[in-house]
């Protein structure tokens, strides 16, 4: 069951970050900012004293404390600003590809795993598992290609895969 919702507010003053109201006391102990990451991405951080000087720590590093080799990411790239702990995920790199959109904008189709077949008129839905690619089949509709592929990466990649955003506005931009 989640817990209740609060607002970390960030040193800029405007800023608000979606949290979890047993959190805030610890959070609010330090200056939370926002930056961008090496990828472009924003990331909220405080820097802090360690014994090898002062470093910077993420917001979602702070509260799920992951272990060695592993990254603390958002579940809905869309809400980049939620750090409830329902919103985050502990996993690898190699995991965390797994749960990303589609990275090329300039292909045939807007979705992940979907593309278009000029020789049938069709839509084709893909997916690669374990570095082996797998034919989900050719469909009348870039959605419906689209809902195979969500389907598949559910069932091979779990509850937290990626789903494409199919039937909302897929010309916004992504993170």
């Amino acid at each position: 069951m989640a817990g209740k919702v609060a607002f970390l507010t960030l040193i800029d003053g405007t800023t608000k970050v979606k949290v979890d109201e047993e959190d805030l006391p610890r959070l609010n102990a330090h200056n939370w900012r926002i930056t961008k990451g090496t990828t472009g991405r924003v990331r909220v951080v405080t820097s802090m004293r360690t014994e090898k000087g002062s470093r910077n720590v993420t917001l979602g590093k702070f509260l799920m404390d992951p272990p060695a080799g592993k990254q603390v990411y958002p579940r809905r790239f869309q809400e980049e600003l939620d750090y409830r702990k329902e919103n985050l995920i502990v996993c690898t790199l190699k995991e965390r590809q797994q749960l990303l959109p589609k990275k090329r904008v300039a292909t045939s189709s807007h979705y992940r795993g979907v593309s278009y077949v000029k020789s049938n008129g069709k839509w084709r839905a893909g997916i690669e598992v374990d570095g082996r690619s797998i034919n989900l089949g050719s469909y009348d509709s870039e959605d419906e290609a689209a809902l195979a592929y969500n389907e598949a990466s559910k069932k091979h990649f779990g509850a937290s895969a990626y789903q494409n955003p199919v039937g909302r506005d897929k010309t916004r931009p992504r993170d």
